[in-house]
Parts: structure tokens; C-alpha cells; sequence
């Protein structure tokens, strides 16, 4: 029996590739169509060939999850981005690579 389930994400909160990655996560026990309707994306859900109710929902679960903790993980890298490129900047300033 195939089990389904949609899910509706904000785009204002989160991002097209954030959802790609959990999908793609997530593989496993379900597949995921991602589309955008006013603002929103809505991911439907659809349990893959074997997989019973239980583990199903536990996957739908999982996404969740890892959509929160990709999101997050993709602020922190925007946020961070410039220090990161601060300190890249120094560390190869005094390589030597380049003649003054």
C-alpha cells in the first residue's frame, strides 16, 4: 500500500535547495515532489515501493528534522561567510606567493 502526505514550507523561511537536500536524505523511505503555489512550497510525499505505515511516518518525520537543520545550517554559513573570507584573506596574505 502507498502512503502519502504533503508538507507546506513558507518561502520567505526557507529555501528551494534546503528541501532538495533533505529530500534527497530521505530517499530511501519516500520520494518527495517539491513545488511552489503563492509563496509556498509544498512538498508532497509519497512512501517508496516496501515501506510500510510506520516507517513512513517516521521518515516524513526525519524531514522535517532536516529541514530545520539544513536551514539553519545554511544561515550560519551566509552569517559566517564573511569572517570566513577575513580569515582566508589573512592566512594567504602572508604566504609570500605574491611579490609586493
Amino acid at each position: 500500500m502507498a502512503y502519502s502526505h504533503n508538507l507546506v514550507f513558507d518561502e520567505r523561511i526557507y529555501d528551494a535547495p534546503v528541501l532538495q537536500k533533505a529530500a534527497y536524505r530521505s530517499m530511501n523511505s519516500l520520494t518527495v515532489d517539491i513545488s511552489i503555489d503563492e509563496g509556498q512550497f509544498i512538498c508532497a510525499m509519497f512512501s517508496n515501493i516496501g515501506v510500510d505505515e510506520s516507517s513512513f511516518l517516521s521518515a516524513v518525520q526525519e524531514f522535517k528534522k532536516d529541514v530545520l537543520d539544513y536551514q539553519l545550517r545554511h544561515q550560519l554559513s551566509a552569517e559566517t561567510q564573511p569572517i570566513k573570507n577575513l580569515i582566508l584573506g589573512l592566512a594567504f596574505s602572508k604566504t609570500g606567493l605574491i611579490s609586493e
